[in-house]
């Protein structure tokens, strides 16, 4: 496991891409993964990469292309995508813990260097490209949005507790079952005659 220097946020997050990529080989030995899933992961990896730099070179050449925003796919109805992998915010972390911890603990630190941010404001398609790495590293999608305001929720009034007052129980009214209250008479009557 290694450290990348934090100098240039577009050389360190593929560095760190790729190191994450060879250590799913020695997660998938160790059985943290199951073989597919290891194999999906690595290719998903590499894919990520290869987009992030193809981004970057374009964003450092000046020939981004603004996109409309997109409208969403529409499938077959009732029609369903089978999931390949978990989509669980934090699955790699909770599948590899400290080993894939330490790997969004450094997206974290890319993510918020200036050059990384202005990338992200000028490149919406970066966001996208990174959301999947960073949902399974635990990263917050607030980092992938910088100069967004994230709405806090509203304080909420802490609720008083209010003792519970019990009802005085009316004791010549308690419903009886059906015939005790006739069974209860004849014995009277049959009594003291």
């Amino acid at each position: 496991m290694e450290f990348f220097p934090a100098s240039s946020p577009f050389q360190s997050l593929p560095a760190v891409l790729r190191a994450l990529r060879g250590e799913v080989g020695g997660w998938e030995v160790r059985r943290l993964f199951n073989h597919v899933l290891a194999m999906l992961l690595h290719r998903r990896l590499a894919e990520v990469c290869r987009k992030f730099e193809r981004l970057v070179a374009r964003f450092q050449a000046g020939r981004l292309c603004r996109h409309a925003p997109g409208v969403a796919r529409v499938g077959r109805p009732g029609m369903r995508r089978a999931r390949l992998w978990p989509v669980r915010f934090g699955w790699l972390v909770r599948a590899a813990s400290y080993q894939a911890a330490v790997y969004g603990a450094q997206l974290r630190e890319i993510l918020v260097q200036p050059g990384m941010v202005e990338l992200l404001q000028a490149a919406p398609q970066a966001a996208r490209i990174l959301r999947p790495v960073c949902r399974m590293l635990a990263v917050e999608n607030s980092l992938l949005r910088p100069g967004v305001a994230v709405a806090e929720p509203a304080a909420k009034e802490p609720r008083v507790k209010r003792p519970r007052v019990r009802k005085p129980i009316d004791w010549g009214r308690i419903p009886l079952p059906r015939g005790v209250l006739t069974a209860v008479r004849r014995r009277r009557f049959c009594t003291s005659g």
